[in-house]
């Protein structure tokens, strides 16, 4: 069921389009050389190699809001099939989250594709780079399946969130480094965010080549099991009365 839900995004999501899924590899691919022009021959940054560092960054946010975004919106969206065929109504979420994963994923293959060309240097410690995406997606799944949930009740959530994922972009280690941050009320923001440990961990794996701390770690899991847990006990709290609100 979630593979043929995923099948039917990719079909809508491609409809028309002659290269279909290639646009998810030639988009990606666009980001990097609008980044090595900007910010290698206009606006040069402090960070060395930085497109590597703003991509790694970019692509994991652009998971994370298109993750909640759509999982906002997917069982209001899904209504009508909703209401004629019975089967889990959490694997509607489940699979907008998953096909977020794969476009995430076909940036990430360009990413490695060019690593050395923008700065990347390969090595072992990447290869725990897929344990620290699968706790971010557990933490994306989690936020997605309560605000599936609430937008069922409150239509005008998905706008709210549209603000909230821009004002998070901003106090999210994307575009820049912590270490650059000198204002201690920043930095206190900075540190609340959960998601500084997820893009942490990120940039300590694929960009600066460490293995993140065990205190890293040990966040991600915490917050990974958090909104799973809150996520789930609010969906099944609420599955019963979905369908009628629908």
């Amino acid at each position: 069921m979630v593979y043929n839900l995923i099948r039917k995004d990719f079909r809508v999501r491609y409809q028309g389009a002659a290269l279909g899924f290639a646009w998810s590899l030639g988009n990606p691919l666009a980001l990097i050389i609008l980044y090595d022009v900007i910010f290698t021959h206009v606006f040069r940054s402090n960070i060395k190699d930085y497109v590597l560092y703003i991509f790694i960054g970019v692509v994991s946010y652009n998971l994370f809001s298109q993750a909640v975004l759509q999982g906002c919106e997917s069982l209001t969206g899904a209504s009508s099939f909703l209401q004629k065929i019975y089967f889990p109504r959490i694997l509607v979420p489940t699979a907008n989250v998953l096909f977020s994963l794969v476009l995430s994923i076909a940036a990430f293959l360009v990413l490695f594709a060019v690593f050395p060309l923008i700065g990347g240097v390969y090595h072992w410690d990447m290869l725990l780079y897929p344990f620290a995406l699968a706790l971010f997606i557990i933490f994306s799944w989690g936020i997605a399946l309560v605000f599936s949930v609430l937008h069922v009740e409150f239509r005008d959530l998905k706008h709210l969130i549209e603000i909230l994922l821009m004002f998070l972009f901003w106090v999210t280690p994307i575009t820049f480094d912590v270490s650059m941050i000198h204002s201690h009320i920043f930095r206190d923001i900075i540190a609340l965010n959960p998601l500084t440990y997820f893009f942490t961990a990120f940039h300590d794996l694929l960009y600066s080549g460490r293995i993140p701390s065990p205190s890293t770690w040990g966040l991600m899991a915490v917050f990974a099991t958090m909104t799973a847990t809150v996520g789930m006990s609010l969906f099944r709290a609420k599955a019963a009365q979905l369908i009628e609100l629908l």
